[in-house]
């Protein structure tokens, strides 16, 4: 393939000015339709929508416009090389039409979604195809400004391999298709690849043991003022070791511990490895009924807490202290960590002996971990990065600090213990608090000299962070470590530069034999700089989840002939191959570098007594981190008090770090365009604290200023004196902050104990006593809330949402049936709001009710969904005292209005069929149905002749139980009072299932508003 030279004219053109051109090639002159087929399939595996939405225009050679067009390119699931290149061949035909001279020196430019009413000239990517009698010159144009030269030159390689590819195999789905050059394919797994050693490691105990034997007087574990030689420790394991085995506890035998901070509990890990059984830390600061929900999963052989291990080591006390011989194999599970699950429980990653090897060998290798290395252990003994704490340095024979929690929080003490340290590892959250303490407390950073390694991971890290570690620990090496318990934590590492200041932050490139991937939803490798998900293979990746096998074929996947661990994160490649993360892709947050299920939130707050419905989201609260906020709608007759019950209820359940720090009262969940929850339309919290009898305000002024320090963290509008930082959902990183914010505004030092105990009148008077007077402002959050929903019908099980106030008529509007049809809703809600606009007020209903929000008892039947119709249209007389109903159905909910028609009164039926071509549309259908679902084809009628007053309505397939009440539905409705309107717009688009988020109304909404209300 030739280099395209663009013609000179062709520069001149006022859309090409301050653009740039990448040469592209030559094509015969039939190409063009298979250059516009690649052009859209390339934008859909860069951003995996279902349809890429176009905008086309056509020039002549002395720059007049001949014809200007939009073209949706279907690229759902199944589509082949043959559907995109008939779609484009059809698209080129009609747009052409007598408008174009076909040939000459005409051209075509397409646009990859440009908005609307936006000039040509802002466009900021267009393929430009300049048209011969013999060929077709095409090139890329771009805006300099937005990309660089390098990413659009991989852009027109793309292009080029998946033009071939199309060519190549006209039933291949686009799906499969292969858009690397090989070239850039090796490029991305040489990157992407850590380097490779032998698998079989030393298990990690073996380790320990040889450390014990080589120095046993070397200083292995310290606490408090307390500490063992690495002799001591292995002589007390193995003493507890032998008392497992004693008692058939060996291989698959889970061990559950619920241990404080002590040396008891590198013991105890240590013995538990040494038998061969399954150790499974559970945190003692988690809820009774967490803890029993996680002890009914594990199904643990035997429990150790602080009051049996006494017990355990009295019975063991004679019992050799050698090392017990063994035969402890790498396939044999070592650990099991718990994480939130969506389901309500929490879900066990199950790692084998050698995940554990390959993980405590990687932390080793990177990091340099030796004898001389003193490690303190910050992290909870429930999570699985604790393992690269506890077991690296003991590993290595270096010295284990272990740390009580108020140690951690105490800054100062923690600042201490780092200074003696030579390597640490802590997430985000808490170095923030940290840096600005030392940075404060410290007039100079000498005392961190010793510091040779300090890392953080867990969560996005900001620059600021590393910027602020590169500052104080000044001789160490920084890093970011990016991992998860599903993949023994070691994933990838990014050793952050010195030389020069951050701008943005990577996890890096893989550990030694792990590998990662950046995976389109077909898992197709994407290209540097496109967003997917995130996959992991390799040593790290873990045997799955205990007692999940859905969740353990969900998660873990084959393919390349290898087995990846999909992580949920969203993340890309850079151009010099660090993976950076961008967030999250599924149901899941994380607070604070720990991952949260909000499915899991939400499952225990629906369970709460009064809590008719609720959701969970993560917001910005006043500081800096995210916190968990719940929307509540409380059971018909119940007041707010019950709000303290539901807290209540959420501390049984779930630990600490998952608790909402806000509850929200709603009359009923706001709904998107599917008539689902819309989280993104839930109201910002209310920024008033909990009122309890007896409420006192803020007095002193110490009183006012440390209450403003509150509010200010919490994004609270009013602190009582009686109100406790926790009980008001501050958290252990916020009340870092707090302790930092007292001590620089109001210049006294309050530690983390008084912070969890002591109410507002507490640390004010601890204040007044130890210095200082300030004070500061209150913020203020106003609420947002335009429409009225609620529930209604039988049990409350229906949601709706009324636009409009009560007028002589009103509308209702049935949905269509099915989750699918996102432009639909749209354009109904835009008529909903038409309609109150001109004082009509209008319903709009969920057939499925969204009471139900567990979708445990949904009866989706026509049965059903009439009786919803008959509840709606009740209602809304009730509420609007219409005398006058008129009814809006689309689809099937035209069929179902027109069947509750024989109960109701309705003024008029206005029926709205979002199809464009209705005949060539059902002809695809029918054809589908065919294919799959063929005992059902008789169902799926043909529509009716096109006679003027009647519009084309289509069925579906549908359940066997539900296909019996269907063929007894008929369409259209017969009787007198009927009058059928055909919407006939000229609306430029097709089959609304295939535009995913690409909304628009183009005038759809005016009309159906204007045929709902006009006189008959």
């Amino acid at each position: 393939m030739s280099a395209l030279q663009l013609p000179v004219d062709f520069h001149r053109t006022p859309a090409t000015q301050a653009r740039t051109a990448v040469h592209a090639f030559q094509l015969p002159a039939s190409g063009r339709a298979a250059l516009l087929a690649a052009f859209g399939v390339l934008l859909h595996r860069y951003n995996a929508q279902a349809s890429i939405l176009l905008e086309a225009e056509e020039m002549s050679a002395a720059g007049e416009r001949m014809w200007s067009r939009s073209f949706e390119l279907s690229t759902a699931a199944g589509t082949t090389c043959r559907d995109v290149l008939e779609q484009a061949g059809d698209f080129l035909r009609g747009a052409a039409g007598s408008n174009s001279q076909g040939g000459g020196a005409a051209v075509v430019f397409l646009d990859s979604g440009r908005p609307q009413d936006q000039d040509e000239a802002d466009a900021d990517l267009r393929l430009v195809v300049v048209n011969s009698k013999t060929n077709v010159e095409a090139a890329l144009l771009y805006n300099p400004e937005l990309f660089k030269p390098s990413t659009v030159e991989r852009f027109a390689g793309h292009l080029r391999v998946l033009m071939s590819h199309i060519a190549a195999d006209l039933n291949a789905p686009i799906s499969r298709l292969t858009i690397l050059p090989l070239s850039e394919r090796r490029w991305i797994e040489s990157v992407c690849d850590g380097p490779p050693r032998p698998s079989r490691a030393e298990l990690v105990h073996r380790s320990f043991e040889a450390r014990a034997a080589a120095a046993p007087e070397a200083t292995a574990l310290r606490f408090r003022d307390q500490s063992l030689t690495y002799r001591r420790l292995n002589s007390r394991a193995n003493k507890l070791a032998r008392y497992l085995t004693a008692e058939g506890i060996g291989a698959e035998s889970r061990v559950a511990t619920c241990l404080e901070p002590s040396l008891d509990v590198a013991i105890v890990l240590l013995a538990v490895l040494k038998a061969g059984a399954v150790y499974v830390p559970l945190d003692p600061a988690c809820p009774h009924a967490r803890m029993r929900a996680s002890l009914e999963d594990i199904q643990p052989r035997l429990i150790i807490t602080r009051a049996s291990l006494e017990d355990f080591e009295r019975l063991a006390k004679d019992l050799s202290e050698e090392n017990p011989e063994l035969d402890v194999q790498p396939e044999q599970t070592a650990y099991i960590y718990y994480t939130s699950g969506t389901t309500g429980k929490p879900k066990g990653a199950a790692a084998s002996q050698a995940n554990l090897a390959s993980y405590i060998r990687s932390a080793r290798e990177r990091f340099g971990i030796d004898s001389s290395d003193v490690m303190p252990a910050i992290a909870r003994y429930s999570f699985s990065i604790s393992m690269f704490e506890l077991m690296s340095p003991l590993a290595a024979g270096g010295t284990l600090v272990i740390l009580e929690r108020d140690h951690i929080l105490d800054l100062d003490r923690l600042a201490r213990t780092l200074a003696d340290a030579t390597i640490f590892h802590a997430g985000p959250s808490l170095l923030k608090g940290l840096i600005a303490h030392v940075t404060r407390r410290y007039p100079d950073f000498d005392g961190f000299a010793g510091v040779r390694h300090a890392s953080t991971g867990g969560d996005m890290v900001p620059p600021e962070v590393l910027e602020g570690l590169k500052r104080i620990f000044f001789n160490a090496e920084v890093f970011v470590i990016y991992g998860c318990s599903e993949i023994s934590c070691m994933g990838c590492t990014y050793p952050v530069p010195r030389g020069r200041r951050l701008e943005r932050t990577f996890v890096g490139r893989p550990f030694e034999n792990m590998s990662v991937r950046v995976l389109d939803p077909a898992f197709n490798l994407l290209p540097a700089g496109v967003v997917g998900e995130i996959h992991f293979a390799g040593d790290g990746v873990v045997k799955g989840y205990l007692n999940r096998p859905d969740l353990s074929a969900e998660r873990f996947v084959e393919f390349d002939g290898r087995r990846f661990y999909r992580t949920g994160d969203v993340g890309r490649l850079s151009e010099d191959g660090w993976l950076e993360i961008l967030g999250r892709g599924d149901f899941q947050v994380k607070l604070r570098g720990m991952r949260v299920e909000l499915g899991e939130v939400e499952h225990h707050l629906r369970r709460a007594a009064g809590v008719r419905d609720g959701v969970v989201t993560a917001r910005l609260l006043g500081g800096e981190e995210k916190s968990l906020v719940a929307y509540v709608v409380i059971d018909h007759g119940r007041d707010e008090a019950v709000l303290a019950d539901v807290r209540r209820h959420m501390a049984e359940h779930l630990p600490d770090y998952m608790l909402p720090a806000r509850y929200v009262k709603l009359d009923a969940l706001p709904l998107n365009f599917n008539m689902k929850v819309d989280r993104h339309a839930l109201p910002p919290p209310e920024a008033a604290s909990p009122r309890v009898a007896g409420f006192r305000n803020a007095q002193t002024p110490t009183e006012r200023r440390l209450a403003s320090l509150w509010a200010r963290l919490l994004g609270l509008e009013q602190i009582g004196l009686d109100d406790h930082f926790f009980d008001l959902g501050g958290n252990s990183m916020l009340g870092i902050k707090l302790i930092l914010d007292v001590e620089g505004e109001l210049g006294v030092v309050l530690n983390g104990m008084e912070v969890l105990r002591e109410s507002l009148a507490g640390q004010a008077a601890l204040c007044d006593r130890r210095l200082g007077k300030m004070e500061a402002a209150v913020s203020d959050f106003p609420a947002d809330n335009d429409f009225e929903p609620f529930y209604f019908g039988e049990g409350r099980s229906l949601y709706g949402v009324l636009s409009g106030k009560p007028a002589s008529q009103a509308v209702l509007i049935g949905p269509p049936v099915g989750q699918d049809h996102y432009r639909a809703h749209f354009v109904l809600r835009r008529l909903a709001q038409r309609l109150a606009a001109q004082g009509v007020p209008a319903l709009r209903f969920d057939y499925y009710g969204v009471g139900d929000s567990l979708g445990e008892s949904v009866d989706a039947t026509c049965g059903r969904w009439r009786r919803d119709i008959a509840d709606a249209y009740h209602e809304l007389k009730r509420r609007t005292g219409a005398a006058r109903i008129t009814a809006v159905g689309v689809r099937l909910g035209a069929t179902l209005l027109g069947a509750a028609a024989e109960e109701l009164e309705f003024d008029r039926l206005v029926v709205w069929d979002p199809v464009c071509d209705g005949t060539r549309y059902f002809a695809e259908m029918s054809a589908a149905n065919e294919r799959f679902s063929p005992r059902w084809r008789r169902l799926f009628q043909p529509p009716p002749a096109r006679v003027k007053g009647e519009v084309e309505l289509l069925g579906m397939a549908c359940s066997e139980a539900n296909a019996r009440e269907l063929k007894a539905l008929s369409f259209p409705p017969s009787g007198p009072r009927w009058s059928l309107k055909r919407l006939d717009l000229d609306s430029g688009w097709n089959d609304i299932a295939r535009l995913g988020e690409l909304l628009s109304d183009a005038g759809i909404s005016t009309a159906l508003a204007k045929m709902a209300t006009e006189t008959i």
